[in-house]
Order: C-alpha cells, then structure tokens, then sequence
C-alpha cells in the first residue's frame, strides 16, 4: 500500500520527469520544407515542396512531396555521412505508380537536412527536381 508520502512523491518527481521525457522525445525530431524546382520535359518549370520529417535520433527520416499533377510521393532516407558524393540517397514511391530517386548533399553531413543542403530528385516518367535549402 502506497502511503500520503509515497503518493507525493510520486507525483511530484515522477510526474515532471515523465512528461520532461516525453517533451524530450517530441523535440528530438526534425521536420521542414525542401523548396525546389519541378522541370518536366517541354513544360514551364514549377516550384514545388518537399517536406522531411527526421526521426528520433536524426540518422534516418521520411521525405515526400505532392507534384502539381496531384501525385503524391513518400519514402524514407538514411542519412549517409561519409559518402563521397552525397549524404541522403533515397527513392520516393508515387500514389499513381511511379518513383523518383533523391539525391542530396547536406551542408552538415551528420546532422541531416535541418542545416540546409542541395539535391536532385529524379523522377521515373521524365523530368526532375532540383532543389536548394
């Protein structure tokens, strides 16, 4: 049996330290817009807007985007900090069948697309991204 103490202990320690953990876990991820450039073959360019969300401890997220013809692109990337040419490496699949391929170089290599960077989507049906963020 738990005595009036105990009980007040447990609610005044425990309690504050669970929801500063929680708040810790909740700020722990990353999320913000890639702007960037849509060039289709014989079509003006189009900006659009890629959007990555980091997970909990950064080395790895999800990247999507909605391309102006209404189809939609999710996936997730790793991040790759001691690749020679580009640190994010992922493919994104499409909501009506097809897939674009991502490459980013991050301005800061370990801590993801939150201190900017550069990159080129490549999309299966013709035409590509590039972005600067």
């Amino acid at each position: 049996m738990i005595d009036s103490r105990s009980d007040m202990i447990l609610r005044n320690v425990i309690g504050p330290a669970a929801a500063l953990f929680a708040l810790a876990l909740l700020s722990g991820c990353a999320s913000g817009p890639i702007p960037g450039r849509l060039v289709m073959p014989n079509q003006a360019p189009q900006p659009v807007t890629m959007k990555y969300e980091s997970s909990l401890f950064g080395g790895s997220g999800t990247l999507s985007t909605e391309l102006p013809g209404g189809e939609r692109y999710a996936g997730k990337y790793v991040l790759m900090p001691y690749a020679s040419d580009h640190h994010i490496v992922c493919t994104l699949a499409g909501t009506q069948g097809n897939s674009m391929t991502c490459r980013f170089k991050l301005n800061e290599p370990g801590i993801g697309p939150d201190k900017g960077g550069t990159g080129n989507c490549q999309l299966s049906q013709g035409g590509f991204i590039d972005a600067t963020f």
